[in-house]
């Protein structure tokens, strides 16, 4: 118990620290930060309420089945946050309404019937619930990365890649919840409060810059964008050329439309060269150019430059995006490839 009581003041902790500092403190939040912080106040009050446990005789089969009964709402705060990730103001008054619905007849199944046999269903309930959240957040999320990478050069703050571990262990800590809540132990309390904490440090990591953005309304936004009307399909040819001459790589924000306003075509036949002839993305081969005709030669060239130096002057956003460009590109890390190369010279 006193294991218990400790792991639920560290975590009501941690959910009212950053719940307080979201909504009160920080003045450049965006409304998906606003809705993150919302969702660890949320937090904060789930972990609150299991302190009652702690009081005397209160740790009754009973009072464990309310609090599950309670705890299983907060399934939706994950429904929220996926969905609020990849549809930007998916979150509605009448969407929330509808969701929790199942919710609310449960609870009033289990105020006019308390039996075991309610909370057996629920739990069965909640597990699918849980899968379907993942299953269709996972299949947008797929959608999202790969609209992303082929339309766009800087991706740091709109990249959704990040779901994919919280996927993993929002799967972890909620199977954890569902066994604590049924067979409630001390390893499984301890799991599931780490796991817990683990899967929104990660949430809050990623998230503390992120700007969401919809991709249905930025294909439909595209559809009146420019569109020369003798547009051909590209070749190799004239991509080199335009590359050599305008350098647009250099452009830490080129996007496809920049890229496909340069050669004076549309952007499906750019993503469908880029993609059908090149076997890339828009983002991977931006990221090769970068670093092909400017890192490699600074690194080769300058190994005393830094590496901050050498990512802003290929034209990268991050030296994180930089590190992870170069690496998949060479198989090495930046300075690796920097000491190798002063060494075959010496």
């Amino acid at each position: 118990m006193n294991i218990s009581t400790f792991l639920i003041g560290v975590s009501t902790t941690f959910f009212a620290t950053f719940a307080i500092y979201i909504l009160f403190w920080r003045k450049d939040r965006t409304r998906f930060q606003t809705v993150l912080g919302w969702i660890m106040m949320i937090w904060t009050l789930s972990n609150l309420k299991d302190i009652i446990l702690t009081f005397p005789g209160m740790y009754t089969q009973h009072v464990l089945d309310w609090i599950m009964m309670i705890d299983g709402w907060v399934a939706l705060t994950y429904t929220v946050l996926v969905f609020e990730v990849v549809i930007p103001r998916w979150t509605t008054l009448f969407r929330l309404s509808m969701q929790a619905m199942p919710f609310a007849v449960f609870t009033l199944l289990y105020i006019i019937w308390p039996v075991q046999e309610v909370i057996y269903s629920y739990s069965v309930f909640l597990w699918c619930y849980a899968w379907t959240v993942v299953g269709i957040g996972w299949m947008k999320a797929r959608r999202h990365i790969r609209y992303v990478r082929e339309n766009f050069s800087n991706i740091d703050r709109i990249d959704v890649a990040w779901l994919k571990p919280v996927f993993f262990f929002s799967i972890v800590s909620q199977l954890m919840w569902l066994f604590a809540s049924l067979y409630g132990t001390v390893a499984t309390d301890i799991v599931y409060y780490v796991s817990s904490l683990v899967l929104w440090l990660i949430v809050l990591h990623y998230s503390w810059n992120f700007r969401p953005i919809n991709v249905e309304k930025e294909k439909e936004a595209a559809v009146d964008m420019f569109v020369p009307k003798n547009a051909l399909p590209i070749c190799e040819e004239e991509l080199k050329r335009v590359m050599n001459e305008e350098q647009l790589y250099l452009n830490k924000n080129l996007t496809l439309a920049d890229l496909a306003r340069a050669l004076n075509t549309n952007r499906t036949y750019v993503s469908n060269y880029l993609s059908q002839v090149r076997g890339q993305t828009f983002y991977d081969y931006i990221n090769q150019m970068r670093i092909e005709r400017v890192s490699m030669l600074l690194l080769k060239d300058h190994p005393e430059y830094t590496l901050d130096y050498v990512a802003e002057q290929s034209g990268f956003a991050s030296i994180s995006t930089f590190r992870r460009a170069f690496i998949k590109l060479t198989g090495q890390t930046p300075r690796q490839y920097a000491l190798d190369n002063h060494n075959a010279i010496k």
